[in-house]
């Protein structure tokens, strides 16, 4: 497994002003709430358009903004990952895909789960809730009246599992709980966005 390092930043920091880190580019990509996935090896003049990034070099950090999705890292024999994973990504199993992406270079050794909205913060309504499969039917806690508690952290801990990924850890804090710590958009509605990287060293 490679050695590798993760930045997370708080308020008042702005994360999509975060172009470099410890005299490193930062590369993020262009989220669209999908499943796309782009291996980058240097820092080019247009963002790949894409919700999860995967790199093998230890020239540049790979990132993704977010304001109570979860970002989730992953760590190989030879290569890093970074997903961006709300629950539209989710659905379309954006975290599984990007496992089995980079266990076409290497096994995938590790996951972390990093900052997002807690489950017990996170009301979703029967809209999304009969979106997802019954595989996920425990990632749900029913409230009434349509509404649903929704744990984004178990239901990508889910994929993460069915890809095959031996340890998973997480990254405490709530978007929503700790908003004194970091940008939430539901709690907020601020445009200002969490910036989770990933570099190997």
């Amino acid at each position: 497994m490679v050695k590798y390092e993760i930045f997370v930043s708080r308020k008042p920091v702005d994360g999509r002003e975060i172009e470099e880190l410890k005299g490193l580019p930062v590369i993020k990509p262009f989220q669209v709430h999908g499943a796309g996935i782009a291996f980058v090896g240097k820092k080019s003049s247009l963002p790949p358009k894409a919700d999860a990034l995967v790199t093998d070099s230890k020239k540049i950090w790979i990132g993704v903004l977010s304001a109570d999705c979860l970002p989730v890292f992953l760590v190989g024999d030879g290569t890093v990952g970074i997903v961006h994973a709300g629950w539209r990504g989710t659905l379309k199993g954006i975290t599984y895909n990007a496992v089995k992406y980079i266990s076409r270079f290497s096994p995938v050794r590790e996951a972390i789960l990093g900052v997002c909205i807690c489950k017990n913060c996170y009301e979703v309504g029967e809209d999304v809730r009969k979106l997802f499969s019954s595989e996920y039917e425990s990632c749900f806690e029913p409230l009434g009246n349509g509404k649903y508690l929704f744990d984004l952290r178990k239901a990508n801990r889910i994929q993460l599992k069915a890809a095959g990924v031996p340890v998973i850890r997480e990254i405490e804090g709530c978007t929503v709980c700790n908003n004194d710590l970091y940008y939430s958009y539901r709690k907020e509605k601020t445009e200002k966005r969490i910036l989770s990287a990933i570099r190997i060293i």
